[in-house]
């Protein structure tokens, strides 16, 4: 599946504000970013799927959006 990705914070400057690419779940994607950008390997980031948080695998539908954004706080 092609999915849209989109950077936030610092993440930013690793890989861009958004990249393209074809993946089926979101270990697959981790696997693609962490080889085209080995520093994301060692970052935390929580993954959004067209704009749900998510804290498990999903599978991609096509045309998904995926967010990656860096750890943050309340206060």
């Amino acid at each position: 599946m092609k999915i849209k990705i989109i950077a936030f914070g610092s993440i930013t400057a690793i890989m861009g504000k958004e990249i393209c690419l074809h993946a089926t779940d979101i270990v697959s994607m981790k696997e693609a970013l962490e080889q085209l950008f080995p520093e994301l390997s060692d970052r935390k980031y929580a993954v959004a799927v067209n704009m749900k948080l998510v804290g498990t695998n999903v599978l991609f539908g096509q045309n998904d959006m995926v967010a990656l954004m860096p750890p943050y706080s309340g206060g």
